[in-house]
């Protein structure tokens, strides 16, 4: 083979990988599809459990000074650029059980779903620990699915390896409580965590916020954390120390207003163990997305919760809950792939050179 033919055939291998750069590093594609992913065995705990007055796939009542949330307490108003969540019939209150041992508890519970309930077997029986005035409307139905469970298990494991190799980015900042590391690009917070209306503004595409908690849990009490930026911004926050918990009571997670989706923000566990991982009393949600993806037997606790989200993890247990939507579908771009196309450009700047030198 020529040079001039070497050349050019690294020319169509850079122009082959190009569009590798834009793709996304893992496919939530049916994981999306749900408000609520329970993973864990029934030899544990019960993969999802919903109890007393709430309803998935509806959101009664709007947010207001009057009528803050379903149990009349969280802190009001919202920060200034928040987006409030919306009240509706939103028919997205699919839940999915993917453990081949897995339970669901339901009882008081209205679920507006398109989906419905599904389970890799036994959707009716030994899925079902328990169902009691409770109704499924909106097209969904009860049903075995062990191929969608099984890609969901898929596209969750490929998301926990790939998040788990995201390193802290440097373009947001912080208006509020703690501080940026500029040089870690880490966000620091002392034992008090967030304690006072506090927000995030993102550069565009990913962000990766790795948060200092310095050995305590990442609380938020009594105040709102809104995370903003232009519609290609996208946020994961992660902890630095996973020994520890995400605390959220009195509280507000809520995305801005300048354009930012409502599918754009994630905060991630990855090594959290067995314990309640993410617990959430009297908060207003709107735009984000909880992922447990330990798979250590941990827990997500939401009591007094209300708006727009996804939650996934080993065990949910939620109580008095008006939840819709809001699913984690940002695209993150594949570490690997800009390393891959340097190692291609500067390929093809040698070539080049060789080429022009042998012309000459």
């Amino acid at each position: 083979m020529t040079l001039s033919t070497r050349f050019a055939a690294l020319s169509a291998f850079v122009l082959l990988i190009l569009p590798l750069t834009d793709a996304s590093a893992f496919t939530i594609s049916d994981t999306d599809d749900f408000l609520l992913v329970g993973r864990g065995p029934s030899s544990v705990s019960t993969g999802v459990k919903v109890s007393s007055s709430n309803s998935l796939g509806r959101i009664y009542s709007v947010p207001s000074g009057a009528n803050p949330d379903v149990n009349d307490n969280p802190p009001w108003p919202l920060p200034a650029g928040a987006t409030a969540p919306v009240q509706g019939i939103y028919n997205d209150g699919n839940i999915a059980v993917t453990h081949s041992s897995g339970t669901y508890d339901f009882s008081d519970i209205d679920i507006y779903a398109d989906i419905g309930v599904r389970c890799v077997a036994n959707v009716t029986g030994s899925c079902r620990s328990g169902w009691s005035n409770s109704t499924l409307t909106g097209g969904g139905t009860f049903a075995n699915d062990s191929t969608t469970m099984a890609d969901i298990e898929t596209e969750l494991v490929s998301a926990a390896l790939e998040v788990s190799s995201l390193s802290a980015t440097n373009g947001w900042s912080v208006s509020g409580q703690g501080s940026k590391n500029a040089g870690t690009g880490h966000w620091t917070l002392d034992s008090n965590g967030v304690d006072g209306n506090t927000t995030i503004t993102l550069a565009g595409g990913l962000n990766v916020i790795v948060i200092d908690n310095l050995g305590y849990d990442m609380k938020i009490n009594n105040a709102g954390l809104v995370i903003d930026g232009a519609a290609d911004s996208i946020a994961i926050f992660l902890l630095a120390d996973e020994s520890k918990n995400w605390l959220f009571d009195n509280a507000s997670i809520t995305h801005g207003t300048s354009g930012i989706g409502s599918d754009a923000i994630l905060f991630a566990m990855l090594d959290g163990g067995n314990d309640t991982n993410f617990n959430f009393s009297k908060v207003i949600v709107n735009g984000a997305a909880f992922w447990d993806l330990s798979q250590d037997g941990g827990k997500l606790t939401m009591n007094n919760v209300q708006g727009c989200g996804q939650w996934v993890g080993d065990h949910l247990d939620f109580n008095d809950v008006q939840l819709a939507r809001c699913a984690f579908g940002g695209t993150v771009p594949e570490p690997n792939t800009g390393a891959l196309l340097s190692a291609a450009i500067l390929g093809l700047a040698i070539a080049s050179r060789r080429v022009r030198a042998f012309v000459r």
